[in-house]
């Protein structure tokens, strides 16, 4: 790893010397820090016995200097150090298990370079993908993949996750798509994870796959060097509906067998529909829509939609009219709207192969039914291999028994994916039990190994990925955890079914 040059003088990356004086914004106030407590899922307030979600300080850096000087300071108090996005991710992995110091990474929002010669752009990790897209956009490129979440969710904390959204089946992860990274690492020392210029090939490990998806445990991500590319000629979605999700499972594997590349590929079911409508936004009565959107040449995405009419028509689907595609796209970013009832959404989040879509779908319907849930099923085509499924549903998840019985739906959705070859999405702090499950005991003890070496003192993000830890200074075991998410399932089994939403569903049927 390259050492981070703070004088560098590359255009819009020259900086000034790390002896000057920063007046960096931080905050004590109880209040604020409050709001550090939680991300897209709220904690409720008993869980503070447990974990000390509350930061005892709040900072914001706007430099990749003074982050470093911020990790340099913790580092010497041996203070944790937790890293925050814009908090869009519901598995805790911005939220202090242990107190310490929250690192708000949104004031670090610069665009600091668009090479349009090399086709890169070089941003702080603070700003949003949709920022980054639109500047982007006026220049006549765009970024291959992003996030759902892009007007909300920041550079790092997508790429801390692991970064699969839209996008990708065409042009691969957030991950294929970065060049070059600047992480200060739990020392304080700023590093280049690779080149800005060239892929990591043949020039040993590719260290840029050490810090994607890692959850912020191992660094702060400071400025992420990415592939741009120039816009294409046509961005044309197309939707199709069906009687019932399962039905366009026989389209799927055969169209991932074709030449027809779609950019992105989504699906949501009739409930998912049927909520939208109850808030009064537009949406299709319909067993469940498919939109492929297709991008390249008038010649080559015109080929690929006659192609997809037949794949869709011969298996039953219903070619949408062009302005429910569009409409369909332009909503990509916002599939969790109806949290706009004033209620939590709750969404599950895993990957499974595709030839198991069929029986990790039946058996999602079975668990639904199981918990007495009214849960929505929406996802993604990730890839010709790989299915995203994102059921949610609804509830008040600042009241301990919702949130517990939350975490034991998203468990067993899990167990269901790992049955089936796939598995669940993200650790956080409540599924780091799952590690070993996902790399094996020796993938998941090399893991440590590499945690510890990289972090000695066991303050950058402690408490999430590879451990659950609590505010006490131990670790609740993997097993211990395991089977208390089992139980908060099994006890979401025998209590009321939860009726949000029903007053809102029943209008409709009026």
């Amino acid at each position: 790893m390259r050492a981070y040059l703070s004088a560098r003088a590359e255009g819009a990356h020259a900086r000034v010397a790390l002896k000057r004086v920063f007046k960096m914004e931080t905050s004590n106030d109880k209040l604020e820090r409050r709001l550090y407590s939680h991300d897209l899922a709220p904690l409720p307030k008993e869980m503070d016995v447990i974990f000390k979600t509350m930061p005892d300080q709040v900072v914001r850096p706007k430099y990749t200097e003074e982050v470093t000087q911020v990790v340099i300071k913790a580092a010497s108090q041996n203070k944790p150090i937790v890293p925050r996005g814009a908090g869009t991710w519901g598995l805790g992995g911005s939220v202090p298990v242990k107190g310490g110091i929250s690192v708000d990474m949104t004031g670090m929002n610069k665009i600091l370079e668009i090479d349009e010669t090399n086709l890169i752009v070089t941003a702080q990790s603070g700003i949003t993908w949709k920022a980054l897209a639109d500047a982007l956009d006026a220049k006549g490129y765009f970024l291959p993949c992003y996030p759902s979440s892009a007007p909300s969710a920041t550079l790092g904390g997508w790429i801390g996750t692991g970064g699969t959204g839209i996008g990708a089946y065409k042009y691969g992860t957030a991950g294929d798509i970065v060049r070059d990274m600047v992480v200060v690492l739990p020392n304080g020392a700023a590093v280049h994870t690779g080149d800005r210029y060239v892929p990591q090939n043949g020039g040993g490990p590719n260290l840029n796959w050490l810090f994607i998806g890692s959850e912020g445990i191992l660094g702060i991500v400071a400025e992420v060097t990415f592939k741009i590319l120039p816009k294409p000629e046509v961005l044309r979605p197309l939707s199709y509906s069906f009687d019932h999700l399962s039905k366009f499972i026989p389209a799927l594997k055969k169209l991932t067998r074709t030449e027809v590349t779609p950019m992105h590929i989504m699906f949501s079911d009739k409930l998912h529909f049927d909520y939208l409508r109850a808030i009064g936004k537009h949406a299709p009565e319909v067993g469940c829509m498919v939109t492929c959107t297709l991008t390249g040449s008038m010649e080559s995405v015109d080929r690929e939609e006659k192609l997809l009419d037949d794949i869709m028509t011969s298996a039953g689907g219903k070619k949408e009219p062009k302005e429910l595609a569009e409409h369909e796209w332009a909503e990509r970013n916002y599939e969790f709207r109806v949290r706009e009832l004033g209620v939590g959404a709750i969404p599950g989040e895993i990957l499974v192969p595709i030839d198991r879509f069929g029986a990790v779908l039946e058996g999602t319907e079975k668990l639904i039914g199981q918990l007495k849930l009214k849960a929505p099923i929406i996802g993604t085509v990730a890839d010709r291999n790989t299915v995203m499924l994102m059921p949610y549903y609804l509830t008040d998840e600042h009241k301990l028994v919702a949130s517990t019985a939350a975490m034991g739906f998203a468990k067993r959705l899990g167990d269901l994916a790992f049955e089936n070859g796939g598995r669940p999405v993200g650790l956080g702090i409540f599924f780091a039990g799952n590690l070993a499950k996902y790399r094996g005991k020796e993938g998941a003890a090399l893991i440590r190994t590499i945690k510890d070496a990289i972090d000695p003192q066991g303050i950058m993000n402690p408490g999430k990925t590879i451990e659950t830890g609590t505010r006490f200074g131990i670790s609740i075991p993997a097993f211990l955890m395991n089977f208390g998410m089992h139980m908060m399932g099994s006890m979401k089994r025998i209590l009321p079914r939860d009726k949000i939403g029903e007053r809102e569903l029943a209008k409709l049927k009026k």
